[in-house]
């Protein structure tokens, strides 16, 4: 069952992420077209200039975490490593005609997102129970 607190979690998470896919499309098109980078390189720098920005919107406004900065940080660079790494993956199967372009939009733009939301949860932001004796 979905709480209250899960539910304005998980809108929180999708308006950091329309914030954050907004914002990454201009970054990536402005070092495109204003500075003439590749499409890649673009794309990667976009990615990694708006990884602190994510970080600070789900950890102040979708998790409202008081933990540990650092760890939590670490973890969330982690996530976003493997993210990067799934990401690379998908797109050379698809490149390779493994994947349609259907299944490499999904597993990117729903997949990944959705796995994130899990582990932003469970691990990266989770809170620690109190323990009784």
């Amino acid at each position: 069952m979905i709480t209250g607190d899960r539910l304005r979690q998980f809108i929180t998470f999708c308006a950091v992420g329309l914030f954050n896919t907004g914002a990454y499309f201009a970054i990536a098109n402005c070092l495109h077209l204003l500075f003439s980078l590749t499409e890649t390189v673009s794309a990667y720098a976009a990615y990694l200039a708006l990884v602190p920005i994510s970080f600070l919107g789900h950890r102040r406004l979708t998790f409202a975490s008081q933990g540990a900065v650092l760890g939590e940080w670490t973890k969330f660079c982690i996530v976003q490593a493997l993210n990067l790494l799934l990401i690379w993956v998908v797109t050379l199967l698809s490149r390779e005609g493994y994947l349609a372009g259907w299944q490499t939009f999904a597993v990117i733009s729903v997949a990944i997102p959705a796995l994130n939301f899990v582990a932003f949860q469970a691990w990266v932001f989770a809170r620690k129970l109190a323990t009784y004796p």
